[in-house]
């Protein structure tokens, strides 16, 4: 009975425990970096070599501070990297996949000269569908 007791107290304490984020920093600058990562008073100083991906915990929360002297907020469960100095967020767990905008990957890029200089839209088209049907026309054997 004792040992009933003890294991749904284990269970217990698995259930309601919460997951510790961590902050995940790539450097990806040819220079190591010296950051500071402060948990509430927690404080706590990482040197990345270049190319090198370390954890961070960063929990409820964070402040990292590079060496020259830039703080940025994060909320934990970040991916970062540092570029030319600079910290950016690759991912977080607070985007929103539907915030993301629609973007066709297949789509090609609008060319504003394709229609020549000077040329409007409205101009082209008609030709071309002239162009079409004389064409159409020729080909048909005759009557």
């Amino acid at each position: 009975m004792r040992f009933v007791g003890i294991a749904g107290l284990g269970v217990l304490g698995v259930i309601c425990a919460t997951p510790a984020f961590a902050l995940s920093i790539l450097n990806v600058d040819p220079d190591p970096h010296t950051i500071t990562v402060t948990v509430g008073s927690d404080t706590k100083q990482l040197t990345l070599a270049p190319e090198k991906e370390v954890d961070a915990p960063c929990g409820d929360g964070c402040k990292v501070k590079l060496e020259n002297g830039e703080e940025y907020d994060l909320k934990g469960g970040e991916a970062v990297s540092i570029e030319d100095g600079v910290i950016f967020v690759d991912s977080s767990p607070d985007a929103n996949a539907e915030d993301a905008p629609d973007i066709d990957p297949d789509a090609t890029p609008a060319d504003d000269d394709s229609q020549g200089a000077g040329a409007s839209p409205d101009e082209s088209a008609p030709k071309a569908a002239s162009d079409a049907s004389a064409s159409a026309k020729s080909a048909s054997p005759p009557q």
